[in-house]
């Protein structure tokens, strides 16, 4: 069964029980997020995000418009990852945190879809610990908070597939682009974007605005509005590294 692999990994494969015991994270495996400069949020995460990045939004291959945080302003650079790991300063992504692993829908013999864990393997190491599965291949400690955390993430896409569609539905968002002017560095220009339009959020119909806010979804809209004043200090970043 070839199963795609997500943006940033290599290959996947079922995480199995045997072929995976005794078996911690690789101690760098964060390095992988290195060279991806965006990556895809979940609704719960936008106020911690909108902290440390931009959030924007770009249409998947179904047209969905999904949110994405901006780790960087050049294809293949990520400014928050160092020596394998993600800065202690800024909020990790959830989509981060999980790696190694990975789910996907599948269907059994019996026509019934089910979740199922996949992980990269060379994310794992042998000598590394706390191991996830021990010598019978039955889950330690160490493997309860990080199947919560892949169970939750899934929960949230699902979540945030439903507020993109609805924004979407209500005709909120707009194409922009960000002109990035600071004083410390150089001037850069970033295309291919999208924005929600205060003024037609400013617009929208009581039941609408209600219907936002009772799912929690309004506070969220207004953090990506705020988070977008990250721009010129992803750029000042940018500046600072090349520096050192």
């Amino acid at each position: 069964m070839a199963i795609p692999a997500p943006p940033g990994y290599r290959a996947v494969a079922p995480f199995d029980k045997t072929k995976h015991r005794l078996r911690g994270i690789h101690a760098g495996a964060q390095s992988f997020a290195a060279t991806l400069h965006s990556f895809y949020l979940t609704v719960p995460e936008f106020v911690p995000a909108a902290r440390s990045y931009p959030i924007v939004f770009a249409r998947d291959e179904a047209n969905l418009p999904q949110p994405v945080v901006l780790t960087g302003l050049e294809p293949g650079v990520n400014l928050f990852v160092q020596e394998g790991r993600w800065v202690p300063e800024a909020y990790c992504p959830a989509y981060v945190r999980r790696y190694p692993f990975h789910t996907a829908r599948v269907t059994d013999p019996e026509g019934r879809a089910q979740s199922l864990i996949l992980v990269e393997e060379s994310g794992l190491d042998q000598h590394a610990a706390p191991v996830l599965l021990d010598a019978r291949g039955e889950p330690t400690p160490a493997w309860d908070p990080l199947r919560r955390l892949i169970e939750d993430f899934d929960a949230a896409r699902e979540q945030t597939n439903e507020f993109a569609k609805l924004i979407d539905d209500l005709g909120l968002l707009e194409p922009f682009e960000a002109d990035i002017n600071p004083n410390a560095a150089p001037r850069k220009r970033l295309t291919g974007m999208l924005r929600v339009a205060e003024v037609k959020l400013n617009e929208l119909p009581v039941a609408n605005l209600r219907e936002l806010m009772t799912r929690g979804w309004l506070a969220r809209l207004y953090a990506h509005l705020m988070s977008l004043d990250n721009f010129a200090a992803l750029l000042d970043r940018e500046a600072a590294r090349s520096r050192s």
